[in-house]
């Protein structure tokens, strides 16, 4: 390229170094990163800058491969993990009366036994809730029983095997224990219905 003299102490320059400030317009060097007359700074955006570009594009196809690769194996995992847990679930079966007499017995022993616990409980229908958020299970000889289990329904075909049944119908509820107390006896949130 052409040399041209630039300056007060004569420098000479190829005419291809010299750029023209971003902020102010004065001409200057294109290797200075700050402009010596106004002081504006004038680095190439780091979105014009090719590595960025190149950075951009190798995270964005690596963190694609990543979510795509997990993502298919985990929906597919979580739902066979979850159909494996729904048939790894063992239920024991117990009786309204069996639970209610633990609890009379002694209730922190009850909670132990059945606090947490998937239970298979056969009892007598004593209440259907009329906003059909639950049902309440009793004694199966005691009419006049306070403490039972409270079942919690959590879906549509819960409700609707619900109300085909009617008050001191023998039912059978599968589900998991949530809270045990000595006033209010038992809730539990049900699986399935029988």
């Amino acid at each position: 390229g052409r040399l041209d003299y630039y300056g007060k102490r004569g420098f000479i320059m190829a005419k291809e170094t010299i750029t023209t400030c971003r902020h102010c317009g004065a001409e200057i060097a294109a290797a200075a990163k700050t402009c010596p007359k106004c002081g504006g700074s004038n680095k190439k955006p780091i979105f014009k800058r090719v590595w960025f570009w190149v950075l951009i594009a190798v995270l964005v196809l690596g963190f694609g491969g990543c979510m795509g690769g997990s993502g298919d194996s985990d929906s597919s995992g979580s739902d066979s993990s979850a159909s494996q847990a729904e048939q790894k679930i063992e239920y024991t079966a117990v009786t309204v009366d069996e639970m209610t007499d633990a609890l009379d017995n002694n209730a922190a022993a009850a909670s132990d036994k059945y606090d947490g616990q998937y239970l298979e409980i056969t009892g007598r229908l004593s209440n259907i809730d009329s906003d059909g958020s639950y049902i309440s299970l009793s004694d199966m000889h005691d009419d006049w029983a306070v403490i039972g289990v409270t079942c919690y329904i959590k879906n549509d075909e819960q409700l609707d095997k619900v109300k085909s049944m009617s008050v001191d119908q023998e039912v059978t509820v599968r589900g998991k224990i949530t809270e045990v107390g000595e006033v209010l006896g038992y809730s539990l949130d049900i699986d399935s219905i029988k």
